[in-house]
């Protein structure tokens, strides 16, 4: 008999025994019986039943059942989920719950699918020794990870058998495989680009974090695929990140069309469960060449990974903001590591964080400076004072609208960013102040005027517009600002026979509408593109050559110490659109503040310049990455509670020994309220990471004392 440990998806960190009659590895999926009902559990780990000494073993209850062999958790996950669960202080039973797909989380055992085609030549075949032959068979379905007994149950034992009955049904080709990758659609590299990738191939087969930064239509994704190809070469998988599911369409098929035959496998939250599950086995058993996803595929188990890349590495959403409060992108700096493979982290605009850790000698900077098609060349950038030229209700000035008219004579694609869907963030009455406030957040509803509603951009709440002021009943209610919506009407208007496509989250919401706006773009279906900063991340639109910004100087004032930087990254990322093939570029910004530091680097080009500007300011006032943070977050639908709360917090807090680490008095959040909870938050910070976490698993003790609050620690927060 064995004491079986097991980890549940319960927010705690403690663990719960059971008891069983034969040993159970460490990551095994069971069933057991937790308050009366059946749960998915996993072993944590497995002692003979002598050794347990936590209370009587008779008191222990047996599990249930034992999944498929298929379904262990590799040992590389595993340690990757506990480093994750110490490392951003969250219960390791939430955290393993948070990295494996929903399929696995669900009592039912999942169906597992037989494994894909081996390929032999004839010669091999034959050539099989008799007493051999049945382990070579066996060797064969290694990576399928089904156990002995599976293949035995399936196939029988008989190794002639087996063969005849692998043949029959088509899992053996008596045939070379194809080559996984393609030699018709290989493109020439530029002088830049072969030696980047020349010096990132001899870091293969070992740990290494190479930051290749390129400016916009530098080639980078080109330098992706020759990599790539040599790690197919090898029998190697490739792990791809990127930030964005929209950015998967355009990726998904030049793999597809580079690797006609490697096998690749989308990961990301649109994927239906099933097929999500299929490619996470896939990938684990390693029929999977590509895992190409978003940030939750960093997890995704494999059987010979070789590479991994994290594309626009500098972008907010690798972050995740609840539950598990990770970082996929650290995390897959972690996974290198521990597999002693390169990693790459690819950006026009690295964030801070990395570049810092090229200056303290981590990473390898691989520079690309030029445009990968030799006749384009870097947009010219022209600042628009507003002062001189004000905007009409719908957010853009004359000098814009003059530029699109031209660019649509031209025949050639405009875009026209302004970061704020809907048709205006507020709706009004001039009489009483009233505004359209969510009942639910601490923010304004916003202005759809599509559907004459008013909705919440945080919690989703959404109303019919009222006919009347709700307040003093004033017939006359007017909007506020200028979204997506607005912007689109008036574009339909003043150039009415232009074909006009919005582009933000209330149009791409479904899985084919990413891959319909690149047809159409491509087929020159659409003449102006009107959206958020969805369209300023790794698009590549050949016939794009105006890109028009607008509604940009909220953040040059923002609460956020990222905020200049974010602005930075986006403007550079969403102007490099612009004439990336033969045809010149220009971008127009519409500020009022037009000798901002921000924007006199954006139109020199000056990345380096902004960023040592940015280092400075950071050092000055002792901010990451100099320092390191972590944010103890409390909600409660109790706003007194919660007050109440976060005075018990800092004073537990300062009890515990804190040196070398700064706390800060218990504040609000920014947004106060947030689907019907009350939030606040206390910041806590060191010089020394380790001192840091070190007080922060002290801190872990002290938190389930605080009565009627949900309590999170957020570590390495996006905003402060």
């Amino acid at each position: 008999m064995y004491a079986i440990s097991v980890i549940l998806d319960v927010p705690l960190r403690n663990n719960y025994s059971y008891s069983c009659n034969q040993f159970i590895a460490t990551g095994t999926r069971v069933i057991i019986e937790f308050r009366n009902q059946e749960q998915v559990a996993w072993v944590k780990n497995c002692v003979p039943i002598a050794q347990f000494t936590d209370f009587p073993p008779e008191k222990l209850k047996p599990i249930i059942h034992i999944s498929n062999d298929t379904l262990i958790l590799t040992d590389e996950i595993w340690q990757m989920c506990e480093f994750t669960a110490k490392y951003y202080h969250h219960p390791l039973g939430t955290t393993i719950f948070s990295a494996v797909p929903p399929t696995l989380k669900k009592i039912a055992e999942p169906s597992i699918n037989l494994p894909q085609q081996c390929y032999y030549t004839a010669n091999e075949v034959a050539t099989i020794p008799r007493g051999k032959k049945q382990l070579q068979l066996f060797e064969q379905l290694r990576q399928t990870k089904l156990s002995e007994t599976q293949i035995r149950a399936i196939y029988g034992s008989n190794p002639s058998k087996i063969l005849e009955k692998w043949l029959e049904q088509n899992l053996i080709k008596i045939s070379p495989p194809p080559p996984k990758y393609s030699t018709v659609s290989q493109l020439e590299l530029n002088l830049e680009q072969q030696e980047v990738c020349q010096q990132i191939q001899t870091k293969f087969n070992q740990f290494h974090v190479g930051l290749l930064y390129g400016i916009t239509g530098s080639g980078k994704t080109e330098v992706f695929l020759h990599l790539i190809r040599e790690m197919l070469e090898q029998n190697k998988q490739v792990l791809v990140i990127v930030p964005e599911i929209n950015l998967t369409p355009q990726l998904a098929t030049r793999f597809n069309t580079r690797f006609p035959y490697a096998k690749i496998s989308l990961i990301n939250s649109e994927i239906a469960d099933k097929a999500r599950f299929n490619a996470w086995l896939e990938a684990k058993n390693g029929t999977t060449d590509i895992i190409l996803g978003t940030r939750l595929s960093v997890f995704t188990p494999t059987s010979r990974l070789g590479l991994i890349i994290v594309d626009e590495e500098h972008d907010d959403s690798f972050k995740q903001n609840d539950g598990l409060r990770y970082n996929a992108r650290d995390l897959a700096v972690w996974r290198a590591k521990f597999n002693q493979i390169p990693i790459i982290l690819a950006s026009a605009t690295p964030s801070l964080e990395t570049l810092y850790n090229y200056k303290l000698g981590k990473y390898t900077l691989y520079k690309l400076t030029q445009r990968a098609v030799e006749a384009a060349t870097l947009p010219k950038i022209e600042l628009i004072n507003l002062q001189h030229y004000p905007v009409n209700y719908a957010g853009i000035c004359q000098p814009a609208l003059t530029e699109i008219h031209n660019c649509l004579e031209r025949q050639e694609l405009a875009l026209v960013f302004i970061n704020r869907r809907g048709y205006a963030p507020v709706i009004t009455c001039y009489e009483c102040g009233w505004v359209s406030q969510c009942r639910y957040c601490s923010t304004n509803m916003v202005y759809h005027h599509e559907k004459r509603q008013l909705k919440c951009h945080h919690c989703g709440y959404q109303i019919p517009v009222p006919p009347i002021c709700p307040s003093c009943k004033n017939q006359y209610l007017h909007t506020v600002g200028h979204g997506t919506q607005k912007l689109e009407e008036f574009l339909a208007e003043k150039f009415p026979n232009a074909r006009i496509k919005r582009v933000d989250r209330d149009t791409t919401s479904t899985k084919i509408a990413w891959q319909e706006i690149y047809d159409n773009v491509n087929q020159h279906k659409i003449d102006i593109l009107v959206g958020t900063q969805m369209l300023a991340k790794g698009h590549d639109f050949p016939n794009l050559t105006l890109v028009i910004g607008l509604n940009l100087d909220n953040a040059l004032f923002s609460y956020d110490f990222r905020a200049g930087e974010d602005m930075f990254n986006i403007l550079t990322q969403v102007s490099g659109r612009a004439g990336r093939a033969d045809k010149t570029g220009t971008v127009l910004l519409q500020t009022n503040y037009p000798a901002h530091p921000v924007y006199q680097f954006l139109q020199q080009h000056d990345f380096n310049g902004f960023i040592n500007h940015t280092l400075k300011e950071r050092q000055l006032n002792q901010l990451p990455p100099f320092s390191y943070y972590a944010l103890v977050k409390l909600t409660s639908p109790d706003e007194a509670k919660l007050k109440a709360a976060l005075q018990d917090l800092y004073a537990q807090a300062k009890i515990i020994k804190h040196d070398g680490v700064t706390l800060f008095s218990p504040v609000p959040a920014v947004m106060y309220k947030s689907h019907n909870r009350f939030r606040g938050q206390m910041l806590t910070c060191s010089k020394n990471r380790n001192q840091l976490h070190g007080y922060l698993s002290q801190l872990e003790d002290v938190l389930p004392k605080l009565k009627g609050v949900s309590i999170s620690i957020d570590v390495d927060p996006l905003e402060v």
